[in-house]
């Protein structure tokens, strides 16, 4: 029988049963389920063909129909077309209704709940179509930190996970080093935490999933200084720098929220980190009816003006489509000028502009139609409107590569690579795959879509089928830097 834990640092006023629940369903047999879960989910109507998947997580005391609820979820779903699964705890595995993740029998790969998760996963696979290569997780709490030991343990299922108020993973082995790692008192260097998660999947060499965190300040349940090892975990995982690429420290015009992005080593977004000034311990929602508003306040669930987390996890998740495309040129060289990006317009809205850090916009901000001088990095350019009424719309974002010559493939003898339609895998010549350390896939719009991969000699095997179109293709060995196009169909 599994031990039953009592943390009273996870234990919070329970909330009012006035929030009404959202109509989730419960699946009674999913597999052996070894960690005693429940599982709930939740599937939309009107969904065709094969759909993204989302594991969402709640946090101590909560339950599976209050995080649907407070979060909005099951809103997002309805209107994107996606699953979403929601785990939940039980009273017999622990008294506060926390994951266990700081326990080894449900932390690591192929064990107890980590292992209930992974066979929620395997249900929808079996029952449903689902994108294999869309599969995400989030949570919050110890919801976040069982999301971080899922992203852990299973990099081959997850490509992107979402940390709300969490802690790296294996900062704590058992309940009382959990309470320190609460408290913000495990620090480790990015090697050392990147080897805890290294050790679950030793001879793994797919990529890692890209983590965003989001982490308030005035958080007295889980110190900010977790954040900050997240980051070193993740961008670690990530061959991304310890150093900020990008910062926007009033996102959305709100100045309580801070945007870090962290590039990995071929210049893509890697780990988003969004802190929130004076928040407490708590998801952030923006309650209305406006595209980007949703979820429900409540303890665990804060008010914030113009920054609704769920919204902007679904968001780095790559599940809100663009409205429409980005008219301009996704490669320039290095300082180029007057490069002109614009959208459709539409009577009485207005429409902000960012570009990648370096880059300014010379004329055109607040209008469809921007001209920007770009710098040496290259980055988003994103737009979003705001409408007559005073919602605004989802972004539409288009990745620009700045380089010396933009976009083209190295010549022989330096290295080149073709995609096989055939065998779903990219060939190469003159590069080393045994010493690769990032291989990232752009679709036109600048969507990071890397599937999980295997290697073998020289030929790279993608472990799921992209979607027909062309692709941008970025490879980096122990000796430079690769880029190309590619043409699935």
């Amino acid at each position: 029988m599994k031990q039953k834990y009592f943390l009273p640092v996870f234990i919070f006023l329970f909330v009012t049963s006035s929030l009404m629940s959202q109509s989730i369903t419960p699946i009674s047999s999913f597999g052996t389920n070894p960690g005693g879960l429940n599982m709930y989910m939740y599937a939309p109507a009107g969904i065709t063909g094969p759909a993204p998947l989302v594991v969402a997580m709640h946090g101590c005391t909560e339950n599976a129909s209050l995080y649907a609820t407070q979060t909005g979820w099951n809103k997002l779903a309805d209107l994107h077309k996606f699953y979403v699964i929601y785990p939940e705890q039980t009273s017999t595995n622990n008294s506060s209704l926390c994951f266990n993740w700081f326990d080894t029998t449900d932390a690591n790969r192929n064990v107890g709940e980590a292992l209930s998760i992974k066979q929620m996963v395997d249900y929808m696979q079996t029952n449903y179509s689902i994108n294999a290569s869309q599969i995400y997780v989030t949570g919050l709490s110890a919801g976040a930190a069982m999301t971080a030991v899922m992203m852990a343990t299973y990099p081959d299922v997850f490509s992107r996970g979402a940390i709300m108020s969490g802690v790296p993973y294996k900062a704590a082995t058992n309940a009382t080093a959990a309470v320190y790692a609460m408290d913000g008192l495990v620090t480790m260097t990015p090697a050392q935490w990147g080897a805890l998660v290294k050790a679950q999947n030793p001879a793994y060499t797919g990529s890692y999933p890209k983590a965003m965190i989001c982490q308030g300040t005035a958080d007295l349940v889980v110190s900010p200084t977790n954040a900050a090892e997240l980051i070193k975990q993740w961008t670690y995982m990530n061959h991304a720098s310890q150093t900020v690429d990008s910062t926007n420290s009033a996102f959305q015009g709100n100045t309580n929220v801070t945007l870090s992005i962290y590039n990995d080593s071929m210049g893509g977004p890697a780990v988003y980190s969004y802190s929130i000034k004076g928040m407490p311990h708590g998801i952030a929602v923006d309650t209305g009816s406006c595209t980007r508003q949703g979820g429900q306040a409540g303890t665990y669930a804060i008010e914030e003006t113009n920054f609704h987390s769920t919204y902007w996890a679904a968001d780095f998740f790559n599940l809100i489509p663009a409205p429409y495309s980005i008219t301009g040129s996704i490669s320039v060289v290095a300082s180029a000028t007057g490069v002109t990006y614009s959208v459709p317009a539409t009577t009485g809205s207005t429409y902000l502009w960012t570009v990648p850090s370096g880059a300014t916009i010379k004329s055109g901000q607040g209008t469809n139609s921007i001209v920007v001088d770009f710098g040496t990095k290259s980055g988003y350019v994103s737009v979003t409107e705001t409408t007559k009424t005073g919602c605004q719309n989802d972004a539409s974002s288009l990745y620009v590569t700045v380089g010396p010559t933009g976009i083209e493939e190295v010549p022989a003898p330096e290295g080149k690579f073709y995609y096989n339609n055939s065998e779903n895998s990219i060939h190469t010549e003159n590069i080393s795959l045994t010493a690769l350390k990032t291989l990232r896939i752009y679709n036109l719009l600048g969507q990071d879509c890397t599937p999980s991969y295997s290697i073998e000699g020289t030929t790279l095997f993608l472990n799921q089928r992209l979607f027909s179109g062309l692709y941008l293709i970025r490879l980096q060995d122990a000796a430079q830097k690769y880029s190309g196009k590619i043409v699935v169909f």
